[in-house]
């Protein structure tokens, strides 16, 4: 049976209402991201497939990251379920099946017929250095033990067939190619862009480099993830994406890359970083090209939603009655981290604030609060802040710390200062929260229905 895909998606997303149909004509020059953009000013986060992009013939899929509901739908689950779903499935390492072919190889494109401006890539925002590739989830092979390593990375076009690349310097990534580096051989590579949402999920995930990330895509998706050989690197890539992207890196090749808009919506500063060079295109006869709109929820929920699954996980060792965690968007999907405790112990969310800035570098804020506040909900939480919190004694503050280089507060390229608030309640002495009676019994369509 074929993988779930991309396409599967689209259509039982199509028929939620969840992805918006737009036939006129745009351009991907600014116009797609424009779009998503002004829908986005006025609370509006859809799935946006664009079936007329100006100059190409191959549709765009964005924004489908914008919502946690449609995170759901991809995991087959409730909202209010998403993140104890995806750590469950996360755990169901699912192994990879190698296929004989695949859609994804219906067309071979190499040598001087590769051309990336024949792909509607998107140029997002203002003063972004051209367009990029922004959901190319890319596998590499850990040149000593063999083990896959997946990972998304932004992708700056400088030519027909090259990429540049920025890969952080905590990443798996980076850490690979330095024993490429070490070998002093190039790095074969390959780049999908296009598959079913819960594949990116599984790519994302926060798991030891020992780890191949195909296996939680597998377990994320409820079914080994089916891949075929590629034509000219020795990799593996999903059967089913809409396009694959074949090549190398060398050791001694950088270009300036950036500026970007990254996902603190801010841009990221211009740099030398690696060239990818492309030794093959293959794709569907119909493709259809997903991108990720940079520097918006789309961004945000994207990178953000493995991360909460890791932090949950090293917090709870710390508290056992830790009961979930969230990064709002409000604080990027990373540098903010709402934590919700049933708390038994003076003391307690002190230690879940040292856990969380334990567990994910990118926290730059931990907000531990009581399991009544609703943590997916940022006036929840400041009221949380406002009427719980003894900032004498229950705020934790941590300089130099080493934080993101992407952090505009950052120092000396990572070092930023770290703040832990504990927002909960004391165990005795606190006033009753008001409650009015009757509430639960309450139709409010019966009542809304009577006024009309």
């Amino acid at each position: 049976m074929a993988n779930k895909d991309l396409r599967t998606f689209i259509a039982e997303a199509s028929k939620m209402g969840e992805i918006l149909h737009i036939k006129e004509q745009v351009s991907p020059y600014f116009g797609i991201p424009a779009i998503a953009a002004k829908l986005e000013e006025v609370g509006h986060y859809p799935g946006l497939l664009f079936s007329n992009v100006q100059g190409y013939d191959i549709p765009v899929l964005t924004n489908v990251f914008a919502s946690r509901k449609r995170l759901s739908l991809a995991l087959g689950c409730d909202e209010s379920n998403l993140n104890a779903v995806y750590r469950e499935r996360e755990d169901r390492l699912t192994k990879p099946l190698i296929i004989a072919g695949g859609p994804v190889q219906e067309i071979t494109i190499k040598g001087d017929q590769i051309n990336l401006f024949d792909l509607p890539i998107v140029t997002h925002n203002e003063k972004d250095a051209g367009p990029y590739i922004t959901a190319g989830a890319m596998v590499v092979k850990d040149p000593d033990t063999g083990i896959r390593n997946v990972g998304i990375y932004r992708h700056m076009v400088h030519e027909k067939n090259k990429l540049g690349i920025h890969m952080a310097e905590t990443s798996h990534v980076k850490y690979i190619f330095e024993k490429y580096a070490r070998h002093g051989q190039p790095m074969p590579v390959a780049i999908a862009i296009g598959h079913h949402p819960a594949f990116y999920l599984g790519v994302l995930s926060f798991v030891p480099l020992e780890v191949d990330e195909y296996e939680v895509a597998g377990g994320l998706l409820g079914e080994p993830l089916e891949l075929v050989k590629c034509k000219t690197v020795d990799l593996e890539v999903p059967a089913y994406a809409e396009m694959v992207l074949e090549g190398y890196i060398a050791l001694d090749e950088r270009r300036l890359e950036a500026p970007f808009g990254e996902y603190t919506s801010l841009y990221g500063e211009q740099c030398l970083n690696p060239v990818v060079t492309l030794t093959a295109i293959t794709r569907r006869k119909d493709p259809i090209y997903l991108d990720c709109l940079s520097g918006h929820l789309d961004h945000q929920l994207l990178g953000g939603t493995g991360r909460l699954s890791m932090i949950y996980k090293t917090v709870r060792i710390a508290c056992p009655t830790v009961q979930e965690v969230y990064m709002p968007p409000s604080g990027c999907c990373r540098l903010i981290c709402y934590i919700s405790i049933k708390k038994r112990h003076e003391g307690e969310a002190k230690n879940v604030i040292a856990a969380a800035i334990a567990a994910d570098p990118f926290i730059k804020y931990v907000v531990v609060v009581d399991d009544d506040v609703n943590i997916y909900d940022d006036k929840d939480v400041i009221k949380a802040i406002a009427t719980r919190l003894h900032p004498e004694q229950d705020i934790i503050i941590i300089p130099g710390a080493k934080g993101h280089p992407l952090d505009p507060t950052a120092k000396n390229g990572y070092i930023v200062t770290k703040i832990g608030i504990d927002a909960t309640k004391p165990l005795t002495g606190y006033p009753e929260t008001i409650k009015v009676p009757g509430v639960d019994q309450i139709d409010l369509k019966k009542i809304l229905n009577s006024l009309t």
